[in-house]
């Protein structure tokens, strides 16, 4: 233990040559630039870990107009209620006890926010679920299927009833952003049925960019941080150092002025996101920060027909 490098994944997954750990000026909410200042915008998710502490927190501190909560837990969503009131009193909360795989639930709720406070412009697709750490084969159908379902189908039923209420091409700046993982891109025993359904919402994350071309969609990986899903992965707890406010900082910094050149793409809370937007001409020109098959194509192909 003592050669450990707790560091080690931050590393191996820069993209920055600068990488951190925890909130810094660049991405602190309270920025002016920052200002999600007449925002409504909706968290899954916000019962509890990330959905409380990172997103709630840091739109709350940036000034949103309105944060509306979906999550299970409804004694959650009022502790996290509290928690924004206490940080900024000035933004309307609205609470969503649900279950995002209800798709009918998932519409009247989106209905509401809309008649209530306005048309929602930013989408935190936080809310996700860890399926038990077992080899995937050895995992039960129900308890594998049961992680797809609720990564998957869940982010698909709130952004679908996101996008009923903004419209295909929105009047306003409009951002969705979907928590990823380094899952997605890496492949550790015992974790199939969760890497599997982070990978799927990376895709989902480049078809809306495709499909919707003005709003920014966006794959944000928040690192490791200490939360309970966290904590429920024991090899994970000494790589367990990035704070909620790193996240919860990228994403705000993600919903202010002109990200669309990220649109489709992946992001790491650890890069620097100033390197980040001097890199905007080779990202975009050379096509970066998405998932693809890694190989050395052939220039010269010729094809061979039957006769």
């Amino acid at each position: 233990m003592a050669d450990l490098d707790v560091n080690e994944d931050v590393k191996r997954n820069a993209f920055t040559v600068k990488n951190y750990r925890d909130n810094y000026p660049a991405i602190d909410p309270t920025r002016a630039e920052l200002a999600q200042t007449g925002k409504v915008v909706v968290i899954t998710g916000g019962s509890r870990g990330l959905g409380r502490l990172a997103f709630a927190a840091s739109f709350a501190r940036a000034g949103a107009a309105v944060i509306a909560l979906i999550g299970r837990s409804a004694s959650g969503l009022e502790e996290t209620e509290k928690f924004i009131n206490d940080i900024n009193p000035s933004t309307k909360v609205f609470r969503f006890a649900l279950d995002i795989t209800d798709q009918s639930a998932v519409k009247n709720a989106f209905k509401e926010i809309t008649a209530q406070a306005g048309v929602p412009q930013v989408l935190i697709n936080n809310a996700g679920n860890l399926s038990p750490l077992e080899s995937t084969f050895d995992s039960t159908l129900d308890s594998w299927w049961e992680c797809q379902e609720i990564n998957i189908k869940g982010t698909y039923n709130v952004t679908k009833a996101f996008l009923k209420e903004t419209g295909a091409t929105p009047a306003k700046p409009t951002t969705i952003i979907t928590i990823t993982s380094l899952a997605a891109h890496g492949t550790a025993p015992g974790m199939g049925g969760y890497s599997l359904a982070k990978l799927a919402l990376t895709k989902l994350t480049a078809y809306i960019a495709s499909e919707h071309p003005t709003i920014t969609s966006v794959s944000l990986d928040p690192g490791i941080v200490p939360t309970d899903m966290g904590r429920s992965v024991p090899f994970l707890a000494p790589f367990m150092l990035d704070s909620p406010e790193l996240v919860g900082g990228a994403a705000v910094w993600l919903s202010s002025g002109d990200k669309n050149f990220l649109s489709g793409r992946y992001v790491s809370s650890n890069w620097d996101v100033e390197e980040i937007q001097k890199r905007k001409g080779e990202i975009v020109d050379e096509d970066q920060l998405k998932f693809k098959v890694k190989a050395n194509f052939a220039t010269n192909a010729t094809v061979e027909m039957s006769k």
